[in-house]
């Protein structure tokens, strides 16, 4: 399969989260001109598990009803439905592979209602070899939806973070905010405004934005912890970009990215760097 022939893919397991998962993921297949695959697992051993987590429906009543529902709202795009027979952890973590776009809810039907992230969300996002989305789970606060923002350490900048950054907000049609937040920092305030980050950043994203003249670029520069920059700038964002370093423990999202998953006001992108 050629990438230009990668699917968006989604995981969904009959909550409500899932199910908006799936037409969140339908919207940005048409915006990429990609197909859909809607991926359903089943487990190996559904008796061992608790009854709380049980499959309430048979899966092929739940893959029927969301194909349905997507031909109704999205009748020119291509969908393809599958059910697998493993852990749902792996079953996606390999759909990945085969993805341009991986896209879940924060939260499936397990877990218990305050919950805002899941174990699996939380390892899908740190393991998946393609972009992860994140849905949270109580949906888009009532501000406009004006930007894309992105997370970026200006001194070691994510090559692939800002590249799906810029697509996304050029797919859009929306400014791009680059935020770079150090606690150890002096630039402060100084530096933000729609020329440029100042220094640093603003060499940073000068080749990107000859890249992409098309897209507004907004720079900010904070003096202040990075997790809580980014979860102020989610409630406006329609989208939030972090990249994920290889670096990073294996398994784990790094603080900023725990930190931003399980609070932020928007959908949250996970972008592993090569």
């Amino acid at each position: 399969m050629s990438t230009m022939d990668l699917p968006v893919t989604v995981g969904v397991d009959g909550s409500e989260a899932s199910l908006a998962a799936a037409d969140w993921a339908a919207r940005e297949a048409l915006l990429r001109d990609r197909p859909l695959r809607v991926l359903h697992a089943l487990p190996l051993m559904p008796h061992l598990l608790p009854s709380w987590s049980r499959q309430t429906r048979p899966s092929g009543d739940l893959l029927h009803e969301v194909r349905h529902v997507l031909a109704v709202r999205h009748p020119e795009l291509p969908v393809r439905t599958d059910e697998v027979h493993d852990a749902v952890t792996s079953a996606l973590v390999a759909a990945g592979e085969g993805a341009e776009l991986l896209v879940l809810g924060a939260r499936g039907s397990g877990g218990f209602p305050e919950l805002r992230v899941g174990s699996t969300a939380l390892h899908i996002a740190a393991r998946a070899g393609c972009p992860t989305v994140l849905l949270p789970v109580d949906g888009p606060g009532a501000h406009p939806r004006e930007q894309v923002v992105v997370g970026l350490d200006a001194r070691r900048p994510g090559e692939a973070a800002l590249q799906f950054a810029f697509l996304a907000a050029r797919s859009h049609g929306l400014p791009l905010l680059v935020v770079h937040a150090d606690e150890g920092s002096e630039a402060g305030g100084a530096e933000r405004g729609p020329s440029g980050g100042g220094g640093l950043l603003a060499r940073v994203l000068e080749p990107w934005q000859l890249a992409c003249p098309d897209v507004e670029v907004v720079a900010d520069t904070e003096c202040a912890p990075p997790g809580r920059v980014l979860v102020e700038s989610s409630a406006k964002a329609r989208l939030l970009v972090l990249g994920r370093r290889p670096g990073d423990r294996v398994g784990r999202l790094g603080p900023v990215a725990y930190a931003v998953v399980h609070h932020a006001d928007c959908p949250v992108a996970i972008v592993p760097e090569a």
